[in-house]
């Protein structure tokens, strides 16, 4: 199967003054998150983080000590994510044994090296579909690489202490495998994903449509399913049985979550409480802050009918694009609309911790133009100044922490909007550019398109 790569764009050229070899790009960016991790390890006794490594370390001890997940403990999280966790356990054993705070140390690093591992794929995805930084704008490719970095860091306060860096990583090797048209391979490492993060599987019949309008290319959809299923049935089956009431357990925990403080629902809940037209209070919920309030129920159902209609309409939007294009699609065309759907699964969804940003940081380096990257690197620290910084204004729902909460909301929503106009220019005409600068998802793009 051959992927139609038409109209890879070039990138303008900015910065000439600067010129980094491609080689000490990686290196610095490589060593300003190994300068980032050790300045973790060595704050992270007086950083105000909550204790999600502690939970982990605690996941993993009863397992290694023989319990088994979902029958014997209830654990929050799909199976494969105990992968994560168990590494950096097994890794105590010959460094001195299990104990928590160098489980703490181990976990950073294992952080730091799957953002490492990520940033690389990243970059040579970056490298791939825009060949032109290769000869005349390699110093793009730095500062998009460096955007990463910088972005990582500032958001390294929830991405050393979670393991949606490690889903992250999964999900960009699966693109980076589709691009290289190893389908099974790329369905089995999206498969995994799914089984450690769960949002990874929305990506999936975007990729079986590409796969269907290319070059109607049903043995790579068939293998393509192959991999997915064999990667879920692997992880999946031996809890189904060991613990197939765990599983449902945990289903149903996530099912029946309600309105997390930090999603778009809750600042209209909040807001709403301060013109009087509610009541709300803050309350632990599923292990984070959550709302009561009679407005609770209802936005939760509206935040699940609009996250599946927003992607059955993201869907649809990419099979009505393919089909009217004969399949002919730049390939980073493609990428955005993975952002595109993996953002809107973020915003209407009824919890948005701030970690949930680290899944789009492989894919910031793809997006066309830097207002799109400036606004995300602005978004970023925003996400955890209300939480942890000022997680007591925030339970008592002062103001501030909402406030910050809707500007950062508002910057990702921009975002989202810019996207549609760059995937879609000619669709949803509220949102258009003028009809002089409407780049067509098959055509070469020009340097100020690019830019």
């Amino acid at each position: 199967m051959a992927f139609n790569l038409s109209g890879q764009p070039d990138l303008p050229q900015r910065w000439h003054a600067i010129r980094w070899s491609r080689l000490w790009v990686i290196i610095a960016c490589g060593l300003a998150l190994l300068v980032t991790l050790g300045a973790f390890n060595i704050l992270n006794g007086i950083l105000p983080t909550a204790d999600d490594v502690d939970l982990y370390f605690r996941y993993a001890r009863w397992t290694l000590s023989g319990e088994l997940p979902y029958r014997d403990f209830t654990i929050e999280y799909p199976p494969f994510s105990l992968v994560f966790f168990l590494l950096p356990a097994i890794l105590c054993y010959p460094l001195g044994g299990l104990e928590i705070e160098r489980y703490k140390i181990l976990f950073h690093t294992e952080c730091f090296a799957l953002n490492l591992a990520t940033l690389w794929l990243a970059y040579t995805l970056f490298k791939h579909l825009y060949p032109a930084v290769t000869s005349k704008a390699h110093h793009n490719l730095a500062w998009r690489m460096a955007a990463f970095t910088f972005g990582s860091i500032l958001i390294s306060l929830y991405l050393m202490q979670r393991f949606d860096v490690g889903a992250s990583f999964l999900t960009i090797l699966a693109i980076w495998l589709f691009y290289k048209q190893k389908p099974a391979w790329s369905g089995a490492a999206l498969g995994l994903g799914f089984t450690a993060k769960l949002y990874p599987g929305i990506l999936l019949p975007l990729v079986l449509l590409y796969f269907l309008y290319v070059k109607n290319d049903w043995r790579s959809i068939r293998r393509y399913i192959a991999g997915f299923c064999a990667a879920c049935a692997v992880v999946l089956v031996p809890f189904l049985l060991t613990g197939a009431d765990g599983l449902r357990v945990f289903l149903s925990y996530h099912l029946d979550r309600g309105i997390e403080l930090e999603t778009i629902f809750a600042t209209v809940i909040v807001f709403g409480s301060y013109l009087g037209l509610t009541d709300a209070l803050s309350m632990t919920d599923h292990g984070g802050l959550g709302l009561a309030s009679n407005w609770v129920k209802p936005l939760a159902s509206v935040s699940t009918l609009l996250t599946v209609a927003g992607l059955l309409l993201i869907y649809f939007m990419v099979w009505r694009t393919l089909r009217k294009n004969g399949g002919r699609v730049r390939i980073d065309w493609f990428v955005n609309v993975v952002s595109l759907t993996i953002l809107w699964f973020i915003l209407a969804n009824k919890v948005l911790s701030p970690q949930y940003l680290v899944w789009l940081l492989p894919f910031m380096p793809t997006w066309r133009g830097w207002y799109k990257t400036i606004l995300f690197l602005i978004a970023l620290p925003l996400s955890f100044i209300p939480f942890p910084f000022l997680i007591d204004w925030l339970a008592r729902l002062d103001a501030l922490p909402f406030i910050i909460l809707a500007v950062r909301n508002a910057l990702l929503a921009v975002i989202f909007v810019m996207l549609i106009r760059d995937i879609w220019p000619n669709s949803f005409g509220f949102l258009n550019r003028r009809q002089s600068d409407k780049p067509s998802p098959t055509t070469e793009l020009t340097e100020s398109e690019a830019a």
